[in-house]
């Protein structure tokens, strides 16, 4: 590209007035990528701000809740000496990473 075809070169600033803080409404964005929680105080004044510890906090489930039955186990009975069944399962390898698995299994009554 020829030189007089380049752009013109972006304007200087100093780098100690380099706060995007105070450049966004100069420029009219806002640069934080997360909004401020606390309000803004005066000059001079100290605020005090903490999360609201009641926001995330699980309630303990009424004395009234009744848990349903879950689904039917995955099982059947192919005779009265046979029984096959699907069922989950986990286990420690060696290098110790947790192994989860579906296993089959088969009981038989003797």
């Amino acid at each position: 590209m020829p030189i007089t075809d380049l752009p013109p070169a972006p304007p200087a600033f100093e780098a100690s007035a380099f706060d995007l803080e105070q450049m966004a409404p100069a420029q009219g964005g806002d640069f934080r990528a997360v909004k401020p929680r606390c309000p803004q105080g005066r000059p001079g004044e100290i605020v005090v701000c903490a999360p609201d510890p009641e926001k995330e906090r699980v309630r303990p489930l009424p004395d009234t809740y009744v848990v349903a039955d879950g689904p039917p186990r995955a099982e059947i009975q192919l005779n009265d000496a046979v029984t096959l069944d699907a069922h989950l399962d986990s286990a420690t390898m060696p290098n110790g990473q947790t192994a989860q698995r579906i296993m089959v299994g088969a009981k038989i009554k003797f």
